[in-house]
């Protein structure tokens, strides 16, 4: 098994010629959710967690190249950015895929469609921190399961986030809503930081 680190990584949605949903006047999709991520990088690396994130520019990435970053860093923790005009706080998806009874996924070849199979139990704890951190700072989160590239093919904990408007009062470009979510997904990474120590 690989040498065990613990490493984020960061997956801002869309990209290049994919622009993603308009969300308004808080723009395109994928500025958006590349100008958060490049925020919650630079404060996870203050925190002494170490990032890589799947694109820091306007490039296009198909759901494959994005995976493979996640799975050659053999990642703790992978957390998909995406945004939407539609809802109230964050939606947190997991994948619908069942979880598997793999006892030790990192020993044993994983098949590319379903990889996320074998990582079901640890991103349920995840997505748990996520979502007692968000709740924490009165963000309203709604938790759901989909079939999603590139989630299905990563081999790490993960959880895909859909940021939508806090209410019909807070848009999307509200400063303390952005700053509120940024500090909760910090928290959650840090506390998931230290479970992940505990685990075998």
């Amino acid at each position: 098994p690989p040498e065990l680190r613990f490493v984020v990584v960061l997956d801002p949605a869309h990209g290049g010629t994919d622009n993603g949903a308009m969300l308004g006047t808080a723009g395109l999709e994928k500025n958006y959710v590349l100008a958060l991520t490049v925020r919650l990088r630079a404060l996870l690396n203050q925190h002494g967690i170490r990032t890589i994130v799947t694109r820091d520019g306007d490039n296009a990435l198909d759901t494959t190249a994005r995976a493979e970053v996640a799975n050659r860093t053999h990642a703790a923790a992978c957390i998909l950015l995406h945004a939407s005009q539609t809802g109230n706080g964050l939606h947190l998806f997991t994948s619908s895929l069942p979880a598997s009874a793999q006892l030790d996924p990192r020993r044993t070849f994983l098949p590319w469609q379903t990889a996320q199979s074998a990582y079901g139990t640890q991103t349920l704890r995840l997505e748990s921190d996520v979502d007692a951190a968000l709740t924490q700072q009165h963000v309203p989160v709604l938790l759901d399961k989909t079939s999603l590239m590139p989630l299905d093919t990563m081999a790490c904990p993960a959880v895909a986030i859909e940021v939508a408007p806090l209410d019909a009062n807070t848009p999307l470009t509200d400063a303390s809503y952005q700053q509120k979510i940024l500090e909760s997904l910090d928290a959650a990474l840090t506390t998931w930081h230290s479970d992940w120590r505990l685990q075998p």
